[in-house]
């Protein structure tokens, strides 16, 4: 008998092993997929997700935008500047609540501080240079002067999404010339910067029909062009919550073809639409699946700050990508110190006069989802392929909002997919 033991151990591990493999695969085979092929189901079983996660150890609450009126120090604001930005951050948390609501994830709602009911305004006058010295290029010098300012009043700058709105533009009667930096950088769950520009002719009510057929003369980054006062509104105001969403951690996107019935994509370019529907002069704007995730566990949105101070690690394993009946299937399986709740696929393509597999990270990248099953793993089916070389930006979104992204390239000609360079991709970075 004792004999028998070496002989049989081999057997015994192997068996044991093949047990476990099989194991693991029944227990992905127990979880139905075709139940979350609709977004709405998607939604659904999102939001289950991350409402266990948040209420397994509640810890403190989610954190508020910071909006902060910024003007140089020969000057003061322009008119009704306080009336006029809590009309139109009314606004924008009204969009993003109704998009959320019908994407499936309730009305998640951008936090905005309040003082006596109203949008609380963090007026920084600047101190060092006058109006006439400022331009779209100088956000770090303004940020500096911000900076500053929030730390008289105990607020970090650094761990803040800070929306900083510049009264740096002259109105002459009906012209317009604005010298705002007007973009969003260095964003994440924990912080983010954006700036926008004020102007006198800004308002809610610039949105709607102008039945007095108002025409303004704008000069920005050329010479003087003109704009209806719907235009213009729609433009700016538009622009604000475009560079607010960079402020939030959301890139460029572009609607599928699926998706554009509904208008335009936000991030893509929305701020261009923005509430043309209510002139009748289109669908408007609307916020896609993709970036209503990962603004449902922003801690601006989601009413938790629960672990935003972290940043997650993900190992994914079992990855592959295949064209199968003319769609790419990406699968895999993950990994994660944080809970992933979703992954997203952003599938970008390469822009002409570039090298090969350089991309911008521009408007043309459409967006793919997956949930996360209870066996940690994902399923995204990428659609609408076109020509030419494509860049696969793949992109985690954990429950405190943090997000981790992987990048895999292939090409497609004469409607032929080529997935050797992202078999290598996978390889080199599932290895890793």
């Amino acid at each position: 008998m004792k004999k028998l033991i070496p002989i049989l151990l081999p057997f015994l591990l192997l068996t044991l092993t093949q047990f476990a493999r099989e194991a693991r695969e029944l227990a992905s085979d127990s979880f139905d997929w075709s139940q979350v092929n609709s977004q709405s189901d998607q939604a659904k079983y999102i939001v289950g997700k991350i409402r266990k996660w948040q209420s397994e150890d509640p810890a403190g609450e989610g954190k508020k935008l910071r909006v902060v009126y910024f003007y140089p120090k020969d000057r003061k604001p322009l008119k009704n500047h306080l009336q006029r930005w809590d009309r139109i951050m009314n606004d924008i948390q009204e969009f993003f609540s109704v998009e959320m609501t019908k994407l499936g994830y309730g009305r998640s709602r951008l936090s905005l501080e309040k003082e006596n009911g109203n949008l609380k305004l963090h007026e920084v006058q600047g101190t060092a240079n006058d109006d006439g010295t400022y331009s779209y290029k100088s956000g770090g010098r303004i940020y500096n002067e911000v900076t500053k300012a929030l730390a008289k009043e105990g607020i970090d700058a650094k761990s803040e999404t800070l929306l900083i709105v510049c009264g740096l533009s002259r109105t002459d009667g009906k012209k317009v010339e604005i010298y705002s930096p007007y973009y969003g950088m260095g964003a994440s769950q924990n912080k983010g910067i954006c700036f926008v520009a004020d102007s006198d002719w800004l308002n809610i009510d610039g949105l709607k029909v102008d039945k007095t057929n108002t025409k303004i003369q704008v000069k920005e980054h050329r010479g003087y062009e003109p704009f209806t006062l719907a235009r213009f509104n729609t433009t700016y105001i538009g622009g604000t919550i475009h560079e607010l969403g960079h402020g939030l951690s959301l890139p460029h996107n572009l609607a599928t073809k699926f998706e554009s019935t509904k208008g335009t994509a936000l991030m893509g370019a929305g701020n261009y639409t923005y509430r043309q529907e209510w002139r009748d002069e289109g669908k408007g704007s609307f916020l896609t699946n993709a970036h209503a995730i990962r603004l449902l566990v922003h801690p601006v949105f989601s009413g938790t700050s629960k672990e935003s101070n972290l940043n997650s690690s993900l190992s994914i394993d079992d990855l592959s990508l295949k064209y199968i009946d003319g769609d790419l299937h990406l699968r895999g399986k993950t990994k994660s110190s944080i809970p992933a709740i979703a992954m997203i696929a952003y599938n970008d393509g390469e822009n002409k006069g570039q090298k090969k597999y350089q991309v911008n990270n521009d408007y043309d990248a459409t967006t793919w989802t997956s949930v996360i099953s209870p066996n940690n793993e994902f399923w995204i089916k990428i659609n609408d392929l076109k020509e030419g070389n494509h860049q696969i930006r793949l992109v985690s979104v954990h429950a405190n909002g943090a997000t981790t992204t992987h990048r895999i390239h292939y090409s497609i000609k004469d409607g032929k997919p080529d997935l050797n360079q992202a078999n290598k991709d996978i390889k080199s970075f599932v290895s890793s």
